[in-house]
């Protein structure tokens, strides 16, 4: 949204600080960039012909899906719920999904564990469809 070679600060006062984090790559023919998972990043061609070529590379399992679909999905039903549901929500997040995951499952027999265990391919295909269920409602 920010035009990089003139900024509007007054519009994008928080950008003069996102640019002191920032690093610049200047690339020349066959050279490759490897950016990390999750790290914010602007491409700029300097010159008036370019190729870029982006591969998303991700060794975690295909069987968990992406991760932009739970961002997606939170926002489109976490979002805009009153405060204290959301802070409710946060702190289930928190418990489950970012906290040490032994936590949740420790008082449990093993085979009690259901989704809280390892996702096998199985466990992955049998949610997608639960969840694929209840979006087509």
């Amino acid at each position: 949204m920010v035009d990089f070679r003139s900024p509007d600060l007054e519009r994008y006062p928080r950008f003069s600080e996102a640019l002191k984090s920032g690093m610049v790559a200047e690339m020349e023919s066959g050279d490759v960039l490897y950016i990390p998972c999750m790290w914010w990043h602007h491409v700029e061609s300097l010159a008036p012909f370019n190729v870029l070529i982006q591969y998303w590379w991700n060794t975690f399992p295909k069987i968990h899906g992406q991760a932009i679909n739970a961002f997606e999905l939170a926002l489109l039903s976490i979002r805009d719920r009153p405060h204290r549901e959301k802070m409710a929500w946060k702190h289930i997040f928190d418990y489950y999904i970012f906290g040490d995951p032994e936590v949740p499952r420790k008082h449990l027999p093993d085979h009690a564990w259901g989704a809280l265990g390892e996702i096998d391919d199985v466990l992955a295909r049998q949610m997608r469809t639960k969840i694929i269920n209840k979006l087509n409602r």
